[in-house]
């Protein structure tokens, strides 16, 4: 878990398409072979020694078996860079061994790790040589620093000297040797690689710290060891944070940027836009018929293609520019510093490049061809905030679908189009029933005949939408004590006993050590200033550790100190009222002195050590119960909860902590018997490194959480964009579908209004027979438009006055298979498809085009057979007069279980006998 870059990856300078081993440039293998020599140089003479000599080969197998385990386990960070906790293995190495030992450790620990990943033979190689020199110059150094008897008599601080120049030998040396490597192989600068940033020297230098305390306890006592290695679990998840923020701002499907990257650069990018009065435009973008895609070649071809179209975005944007992926297959892109002029330029240059290219898919037998959609807005013509250019974009692109797809629109030229849709009627989802009985009909125009309009909700509701979604929700911040009168029994219960048991354990308790009751103290003090508010949970610090390992060392004595310590912090930085402070002395005191009451159990003899560790996880675990149970009680019965149900939610995350923490207290105490206060000191650095680690965590989880926020709002306030450009795209295409239904019946002057009509007795059926509202509605469409095939008809054959062909019948009989090809193709509209199809099936299965019969026909198939002949039988013809209506139901009712489906038509015959009772009724 150190910022050592153990592997260096070097594929992007590997030539493409290379069949042979992959090779460094030729500077880059040279300068591999001068580390290589140098490496070999150095350590041949230490090697030759191995022969000879008592050596300590336990603790050379102990630590270099450590090292090798440790480097099997990386966190991935960014820079493509492997972090591991091997540091805390080598200082002691380097600090404990003699340099003929320090010499063959770099090849154990890198062995396993090569079995495990095979990495080529240059990157093992490579490392192999910079961890031997490293560790070579910190064991010379280290060597030579402790043989000064005479300049440094203490022998303690000739070891804490050595440890220090061995730590920053280690950051220096290995840094040195890795940069120029990077920089010849990959070609990366040195500012670039952040080798020698203070982030990532100051948490290696930490490690190798960490690792001094390693060989101090290996010289006081092995069995120390495992205890010492608490706080890595800390340290792990310090370093899992950078790449977690990389990962949470990057799509894994594209490599663009994700949504939530997007908006908080988008709006990063208005506010400076604003305050410099610079030009900024933004691109939204829609990959044409995916569906298409992943019915035809699959879902994985799609992916590729968004691949692909990614890639374009990379290969024709500039720098600076900031595309992502907005979700599906829609893309978004940021061109600061850019005017809507250019950005149309850069626009078109995109989607004609994607029209271009062609997409290789191992689904597809070969390239296929994609085309994407691009509305344009620019700021501030467009809109002044986040929201409005977003919607103002996302409205261009479904306008540029509506006029064909692949093109670009301005979002400048989109807006006659909400303000057009604005003032249209209402839509009527299902059609009312017949106003008219029902009686032969003469030929009529066309144009006697207009189609339903079709309009939107008002654009002030759209509006109002969008503006309630931008509002960000802020949560209250929760007040513990907004209850006084509940909360008096409580809060005076606990102060009043708490602080009577202090006063009581300081009285009878039987420490004498003033010394290191006054370090905890001020370490307590220092580490309760340094606490990290939480939302919904109060402060955490690291002050829990310094009572614990009072607790432990001073026993009752230190409660009531320590508590009074933390809640003057905490008032002085807070102001708290009165009451909050007794709660919090009260509540810390015993707390404390439960801690001490557990640490009191400390058996002797060998066994005893063992016991006592186990009995300061207890501790720490008693500690917590006891702060955050009587917490968690204020908190609910202040806002009137069970106080469990808020301990689960505000604390639970924290047992893991307190656990550790106690553990901690349990070996600082241990270590105080013999090096006394100097223990405590020890253990400082990694406390408060921990507490570094925890403000990284709480701030990465109030960010992320922030950042979801904003994204939440603003896929809210796009869900309504969509709607509204979505409602727009029906509205247009039905509208447009509506037209051509119309172009068919007047086609024919016999049989204007014909679909109209079938639409009219197909509703009427349709609610005789209790369908759903959903089911009317698709009927209605399917009614309408299930004569739209006939514009594949030539007029020839479709207005031929005699008796058709086979030929001409055949082709006749296409238009319902045509009509169901062109409603498919709509989209919104594919669930009327199979009605328009299957329309001509006869329920004995002599039909066209499948042959289906009885059930197998849908129901809404067989409800417009019905009203299409009864309508046909109606209508005057050029071949025959008009039938009366009993004549049509007779023929309906005769054919019914043969050609018409009996359902169908006793609903028919029903609403026939309904406005014949009407008729007579007036």
């Amino acid at each position: 878990m150190s910022v050592v870059p153990s592997e260096v990856r070097l594929e992007s300078r590997i030539t493409s398409g290379s069949r042979g081993p992959r090779s460094l440039p030729s500077a880059a293998m040279a300068y591999l072979v001068a580390v290589a020599v140098a490496a070999a140089a150095l350590a041949a003479p230490f090697l030759a020694r191995l022969q000879g000599g008592h050596l300590p080969w336990a603790t050379f197998a102990v630590l270099s078996l450590g090292a090798a385990f440790a480097q099997l386990f990386k966190v991935r960070g960014v820079r493509n860079l492997n972090h591991h906790i091997t540091p805390v293995l080598l200082i002691p190495a380097v600090l404990l061994l003699p340099p003929e030992l320090v010499a063959p450790i770099a090849v154990i620990q890198h062995v396993p790790e090569w079995l495990k990943v095979r990495y080529p033979w240059f990157i093992g190689g490579f490392n192999l040589c910079n961890f031997t020199i490293t560790n070579l110059c910190m064991c010379l150094a280290a060597r030579g620093i402790m043989d000064l008897h005479t300049l440094i008599p203490a022998e303690h601080l000739r070891f804490a000297l050595a440890a220090l120049a061995a730590s920053v030998l280690f950051v220096l040396v290995h840094h040195g040797l890795l940069a120029p490597m990077l920089r010849l192989a990959r070609g990366h600068r040195i500012r670039d690689t952040g080798l020698f940033s203070f982030q990532g020297m100051s948490a290696e230098f930490v490690l190798a710290v960490l690792g001094v305390t390693f060989a101090a306890f290996w010289r006081l006592d092995p069995w120390l060891i495992p205890f010492a290695a608490a706080p890595l679990l800390m340290l792990k998840r310090s370093l899992e944070v950078p790449q977690l923020q990389a990962e949470a701002r990057v799509d894994p499907k594209t490599g663009l940027f994700n949504t939530r990257h997007f908006a908080v650069t988008l709006q990063e990018e208005l506010a400076r836009a604003e305050r410099f009065d610079r030009p900024m435009s933004l691109i939204m973008a829609d990959l044409d018929l995916l569906r298409d895609i992943n019915n035809t070649h699959g879902h994985l071809a799609g992916d590729a293609v968004l691949t692909g179209i990614a890639q374009v975005f990379r290969e024709e944007l500039r720098s600076y520019d900031v595309p992502a992926r907005f979700g599906g297959e829609e893309f978004s892109i940021l061109l600061p510093e850019t005017d809507a002029e250019e950005a149309l330029e850069i626009a078109e240059r995109i989607r004609k490049a994607v029209a271009e290219r062609g997409y290789d898919a191992n689904t597809a037998d070969g390239p296929i061809r994609a085309t994407i959609s691009m509305g344009v807005a620019a700021y501030p013509r467009d809109g002044e905030d986040m929201n409005e250019l977003v919607h103002q974009a996302d409205v261009a692109v479904y306008r540029a679908k509506l006029q064909g797809r692949n093109r670009v629109i301005d979002a400048s030229t989109s807006e006659s189009l909400l303000v057009e849709s604005a003032h249209r009627a209402p839509t009527l989802a299902v059609l009312p029933p017949l106003e008219e009985p029902l009686q032969p009909r003469e030929a009529q125009s066309a144009a006697s005949q207009p189609p339903t309009p079709i309009g939107s909700p008002a654009l002030e509701a759209v509006e109002s939408a969008v503006e309630s979604a931008a509002r960000p929700h802020r949560p209250a911040r929760p007040h513990f004590f907004s209850v006084p009168r509940r909360l008096a029994a409580v809060v005076g219960f606990v102060g009043v006993a708490g602080t009577a048991a202090g006063v009581a354990g300081a009285v009878f308790g039987t420490s004498t050590d003033v010394l290191g009751l006054l370090v905890i103290v001020a370490l307590v003090g220092v580490g309760q200033a340094l606490s990290l508010e939480v939302e919904r949970v109060g402060t955490i610090s690291l002050s829990a550790v310094g009572a614990l390992t009072a607790a432990a060392i001073i026993g009752p004595r230190a409660a009531l100190a320590l508590a009074v310590t933390m809640s003057a912090v905490e008032w002085s930085a807070r102001r708290s009222l009165f009451h909050e402070s007794l709660f919090n002395v009260g509540l810390l005191s015993l707390a404390s002195l439960a801690a001490a009451g557990v640490f009191s159990i400390h058996p002797h003899g060998p066994v005893g050590t063992g016991v006592y560790f186990g009995t300061s996880l207890l501790a720490g675990l008693v500690y917590f119960a006891v702060d955050t149970g009587l917490c968690s009680l204020a908190v609910g019965v202040a806002d009137r909860q069970s106080a469990f149900a808020v301990w689960r939610e505000r604390f639970r995350w924290l047992t893991l902590h307190y656990l550790v923490y106690g553990f901690i207290a349990g070996v600082i105490s241990e270590a105080y018997k013999p090096i006394g206060v100097w223990s405590i000191v020890v253990f400082t650095l990694p406390l408060f490194l921990i507490r570094t680690t925890q403000e990284a965590y709480l701030k990465h989880t109030q960010r992320s959480a922030q950042k979801l926020r904003e994204a939440a709002e603003t896929i809210q306030t796009q869900n309504v964009s969509l709607e509204e450009a979505n409602r727009l795209l029906k509205e247009r295409s039905t509208a447009a579908m509506e037209s051509l239904s119309a172009t068919v019946d007047a086609r024919d002057a016999y049989t204007a209004g014909h679909s109209r009509r079938v639409q009219q007795l197909s509703l009427a059926m349709g609610r005789e027979l209790r369908l759903s509202q959903a089911e009317l509605e698709l009927l209605g469409h399917a009614a309408l438009f299930h004569d739209i095939g006939k514009l594949a008809v030539p007029d020839a054959v479709l207005l031929k006055p005699a008796s058709l062909t086979d030929e001409e019948w055949a082709l006749m009989c296409t238009h319902a298979e045509e009509g169901a090809s062109i409603i498919n193709r709509l989209g919104f509209l594919s669930d009327a498809v199979p009605a328009i199809r299957h329309h001509h099936e006869r329920y004995d299965g002599r039909g066209y085009p499948d042959g289906l019969k009885g059930d197998e026909i849908p129901l809404g198939a067989r409800i417009i057979h019905v009203a299409d002949a009864f309508d046909s039988m109606m209508t005057t013809r050029v071949y025959r007069q008009a039938r009366p209506v009993s004549a049509a139901l007779e023929e309906l009712h005769n054919l019914a279980g043969e050609q018409f489906c009996p359902r169908c038509v006793a609903a028919l015959e029903a609403i026939v006998a309904d406005q014949a009772q009407v008729a007579l009724g007036s």
